[in-house]
């Protein structure tokens, strides 16, 4: 529902008067609100398949967490049409966190407001850009575009960023939001894909600009050797989670765990760079073992 109203297709009033309604008969809240006329079902469709995979692209990139496994009956029958296979989902969540530094780097906030350049035409466009594009008008932000298209932070993104690249929008200011909201977009940037380069970042940047800070409070900053095993140390599980990641899509792509850490590379899967010598790995097809040499 939340998605809904974000992109302006309900009212929070509609909502509110359709879950009124659901407990009287047990409906999923998105066919009430087509049953009542509020949206149409290609709406209800795509919102609740970007909405999967935006809950996909959150969970994958959890460090830890807890849960519970609560037996219960399985309904079949969902508003989804046609469930995507696992498989499916996970590789193009797996490819949406490979991509998203890059489209930050273009579309560094989601307050940030684009117009159409001139000398084009809705000729020039994608037809699978054109829910991004037609949204564009100089007022909206890009969480708003994000809203209104109901694609996903992702999908959205990624079109802005290669309409930009293409010359056929430009930047044309941001748009002030509330202090929360401003806190919001900016956790979404530093703590999602992106994190771990801009981290690495940090990180060094620290070792290397004078601070303020007594050497009790970051101990780990206060030599010189010291300051660097820890950057190395937090190069080494970037460069662990990322292999992870490919190691995994591997598998989904080929039934098998690659017999080589280089067959990574030379599928694509982990840039080269990011495969050091001090990484051992073994595999038998089905299984793998990956640990990192003992330092001396």
């Amino acid at each position: 529902g939340e998605m809904l109203i974000r992109g302006g297709y309900v009212t929070r009033q509609q909502v509110t008067t359709a879950l009124d309604r659901q407990g009287d008969t047990f409906d999923y809240l998105g066919k009430l609100l087509v049953r009542d006329g509020l949206i149409q079902h290609e709406v209800l469709q795509q919102a609740l398949k970007t909405q999967m995979l935006e809950t996909f692209f959150d969970i994958l990139q959890w460090r830890d967490g807890q849960y519970r496994f609560i037996t219960d009956k399985f309904k079949k029958e969902g508003a989804l049409n046609t469930i995507p296979g696992i498989q499916s989902i996970l590789l193009d969540v797996l490819r949406m966190i490979d991509e998203w530094p890059a489209i930050v780097k273009a579309i560094p906030s989601f307050e940030m407001v684009f117009t159409l350049a001139d000398g084009h035409t809705p000729d020039d466009i994608e037809i699978d850009e054109l829910p991004v594009y037609q949204l564009i008008d100089g007022r909206r932000s890009v969480q708003e575009i994000v809203d209104g298209s109901l694609m996903g932070r992702y999908a959205a993104c990624k079109i802005l960023a290669e309409l930009l690249q293409d010359g056929i929008i430009r930047h044309a200011g941001r748009k002030e939001t509330s202090r929360q909201s401003r806190r919001l977009s900016l956790a979404a940037i530093v703590f999602g894909p992106g994190a771990y380069v801009l981290l690495a970042a940090l990180l060094v940047l620290a070792t290397i600009l004078p601070t303020g800070f007594p050497a009790t409070a970051l101990p780990l900053l206060f030599s010189s050797s010291d300051q660097t095993r820890f950057v190395d140390s937090c190069v080494e599980q970037m460069h662990m989670r990322r292999i992870t990641f490919g190691l995994e899509a591997f598998y989904l792509k080929n039934n098998h765990y690659p017999l080589a850490l280089s067959e990574l590379a030379d599928n694509g899967f982990v840039p080269a760079c990011m495969l050091p010598e001090s990484i051992r790995y073994s595999a038998d097809g089905l299984h793998y073992r990956l640990d990192t040499a003992l330092r001396p």
